[in-house]
């Protein structure tokens, strides 16, 4: 990266030029991610149809100015201007500029918009059906969308990848099915060995944790927790939804979670607030000078969950957090945390039992539940699987993989949002992102004693870490590439299976 920002330095014309287009590209985007928000968050049911017609507007919008020829022009202007100046900033802009329109400029206006508008459609379909435990009302909805994505992915298509291939490179570039499936035949054998060895040592749920937990008294500590890790809430806010989310109208300058709270469990919403401060802290930390442009945007869904993952697991759920934080928490709830030291209340968030909700899987587990929906998503797209099919054999895989199986649709193939969104291939960043994460902390792990620093409550040095070999750099390198240059190492399963090997002998002694 260049040491001077590039507003205090005087840039060539043709950069100056496509900033500017960029710039409007990014701020339509503003105002449909600040509706998508207020659709998740505070919209009357009754809003739905003129939402969807909102929205699919403004992505036309969006998409004509993104595949607009001037555009395309001023791109190729820039790239002669990156090409001699030498300046590496510049030519990771244009490289990244390049990609985006030559992405845009194969799908068709009218497709974007009628996935926008259906996809507002699909979103409140699958709330409903969740709520009302009925998949048949939100069947149709799914098989709209898997029609239109693989129209997207057939725009797309170079005549080399899948479908499913086209589409996970929508949010982690250089990964295929058959990369990731190698990955798992890594990873499932040794999250099978650790379940095996907790399942026949299980640990008791302890009496402190049966609660009630006060709902207010949740929020405040979890707030006071995600501001002393980090998060900005002169940048950002926190609200309720059914399925938690961090969404940036204008990162790092507009950066937005929200969580879920429930009387019986403190777990999912402290850690469901850490989880997603842990993704708001990457977009707050992108470079502000190159705003409006790739440079000030995450470079993977991958990497974006490793740093959720990261504050959520690697330190969230460590002896030497509760050790800082179990004394704070005592004055929200100090009758139910008298006398809980902070290693019983590290193996006490620890434990390894299978269950139904991914968002809620302890860490081993939480990997089968994405094998499972990965080879569901490819069936879908391979066609071997049809949408009639699917609460069947999730219920099978969740007793393959898991040993239990759900009761009701809305825990099982209604439980997650994604299909709603549209966002298929989306599922596999999520082990990707444990992977990524059990790296960094290995290697930060040798510059930083990490268990002295949370224990005294000081998580600026860990912060900064990243901030320098992740937030900052945006889009200036790919996923692989930048975690062997922040870590010095290739992608290795084995990192985050020896981690949790060591966790679960600290939980359930085996």
């Amino acid at each position: 990266m260049s040491d001077a920002a590039p507003e205090t330095v005087q840039q060539p014309d043709a950069i100056t030029k496509l900033r500017e287009k960029l710039r409007e590209v990014s701020l339509v985007q503003h105002a449909v991610t600040v509706l998508e928000w207020d659709q998740e968050t505070h919209m009357p049911p009754g809003g739905a149809e003129s939402r969807a017609a909102a929205l699919g507007e403004l992505v036309g919008i969006k998409h004509r100015r993104a595949q607009d020829p001037a555009l395309g022009e001023c791109i190729e202007r820039a790239e002669e201007v990156a090409t001699d100046s030498g300046d590496a900033d510049l030519q990771s802009l244009v490289r990244e500029v390049r990609y985006d329109y030559d992405q845009s400029v194969r799908i068709p206006a009218a497709l974007a918009t009628q996935i926008a508008e259906t996809t507002s459609q699909a979103l409140v379909a699958w709330r409903s059906a969740r709520e009302t435990d009925d998949f048949p009302l939100f069947e149709p909805h799914l098989a709209k969308q898997i029609r239109l994505w693989e129209q997207y992915a057939d725009c797309l298509q170079d005549g080399e990848k899948t479908r499913y291939d086209i589409l996970m490179n929508l949010y982690e570039r250089e990964i295929t099915s058959e990369r990731f499936e190698q990955i798992c035949q890594q990873v499932v054998p040794g999250l099978r060995d650790i379940i095996d060895r907790a399942s026949a040592n299980p640990t008791p749920r302890p009496a402190f944790m049966q609660g009630p937990w006060d709902t207010d008294k949740q929020l405040s500590f979890a707030e006071e927790v995600a501001t002393e890790l980090g998060y900005d809430f002169e940048r950002g806010g926190i609200d309720f939804t059914a399925h938690p989310f961090c969404t940036s109208p204008s990162a790092p300058h507009d950066v937005r979670i929200t969580t879920r709270v429930s009387t019986d469990e403190f777990t999912s919403n402290l850690y469901g607030v850490i989880h997603e401060a842990g993704h708001a802290m990457y977009e707050q930390g992108l470079d502000p000078a190159w705003e409006h442009t790739p440079l000030c945007e995450s470079i993977s869904l991958g990497i974006h969950e490793s740093q959720s993952r990261f504050w959520e697991n690697e330190i969230g759920r460590s002896e030497s957090f509760w050790s800082h934080f179990l004394p704070k928490m005592r004055q929200y709830f100090p009758s139910q945390l008298d006398g809980v030291t902070p290693l019983a209340m590290a193996a006490a968030v620890n434990p390894v039992r299978p269950s139904l909700i991914r968002v809620e899987a302890d860490e081993v587990t939480y990997g089968l539940h994405v094998v499972l929906r990965f080879e569901l998503e490819q069936g879908l797209f391979d066609g071997s699987i049809t949408t009639s099919d699917l609460p069947g054999l999730w219920r099978e895989k969740m007793q393959q993989y898991l040993g239990v199986e759900p009761d009701t649709d809305s825990d099982g193939v209604l439980q997650d949002i994604h299909w709603s969104l549209g966002t298929f291939g989306y599922f596999p960043t999520y082990l990707l992102g444990s992977l990524y994460s059990a790296q960094f902390y290995q290697a930060i792990a040798e510059q930083v004693d990490i268990e002295a620093e949370v224990s005294a409550g000081r998580f600026g040095a860990i912060l900064e870490w990243l901030r320098t070999r992740v937030h900052r750099l945006g889009r200036r390198r790919m996923p692989l590439e930048l975690l062997e240059d922040a870590t010095g190492q290739t992608l290795d399963p084995t990192v985050m299976i020896a981690s949790l090997d060591r966790k679960v002998e600290m939980v359930h002694g085996v």
